[in-house]
């Protein structure tokens, strides 16, 4: 098994790096009741508190930037059983949620070792994809609304719980001429979103696991 790999972005894609963003202390954050911690970087809100989420989500952005970051209990894909197949699965479906499934492109695929995860069971299975969809915010129809949002997804796999837990960062990196992000938000920087990600999922664990049930 092999580390997360670095992302790979075409040069022009690629914001400036500012690395004093990695310095700010991430908080330490109860997820699902406090079934779950993890560390949500401090410039990250809990999106809960000004709308409705589902209760096998949690979800935080980051309003200057329109990031987020996503975790879903979701149950577990029996059809999907090698590591490509579960990766490719789970970035489908969030191309799907995001009404992008013609304008998605997984670029990179893998397994995760126990360093990436320090919390969990040496023996979790866990998954990496990385890849760009094309993003309208708030179903705009315009075609140039779109974003091109650059995402990290992690996968636990969970089989005795029947579960797959899923872990997306997303980070708009252009934003489309007409989204109405424009207004709000500037370009996310890939390279810090990306140290921010492994952070989450070096903190991330789970303290209760009756959350998943028997």
């Amino acid at each position: 098994m092999s580390t997360i790999p670095q992302p790979t972005q075409p040069s022009q894609l690629e914001p400036t790096a500012n690395i004093t963003t990695l310095q700010n202390p991430s908080t330490e954050t109860q997820l699902f009741g406090g079934a779950c911690l993890a560390n949500i970087p401090p410039h990250f809100m809990d999106v809960s508190d000004i709308r409705e989420i589902p209760d096998n989500q949690e979800v935080f952005a980051d309003p200057n930037t329109d990031q987020s970051i996503i975790v879903e209990i979701l149950e577990l894909v029996a059809e999907a059983s090698d590591p490509a197949s579960i990766v490719s699965f789970h970035f489908s479906s969030v191309a799907f949620d995001n009404d992008a499934e013609n304008h998605s492109t997984l670029q990179q695929s893998g397994l995760l070792n126990p360093n990436d995860f320090p919390n969990l069971p040496s023996d979790t299975s866990m998954f990496f994809a990385s890849g760009q969809q094309l993003v309208a915010k708030f179903n705009e129809r315009d075609p140039n609304a779109r974003n091109l949002v650059n995402i990290f997804l992690a996968v636990i796999r969970l089989p005795q719980h029947s579960t797959d837990i899923v872990i997306t960062y997303n980070i708009p990196i252009l934003i489309g001429s007409t989204s109405s992000s424009r207004l709000t938000a500037r370009e996310g920087n890939v390279h810090v979103g990306f140290e921010e990600f492994k952070a989450f999922l070096k903190s991330f664990r789970i303290v209760d696991w009756g959350l998943f049930g028997s």
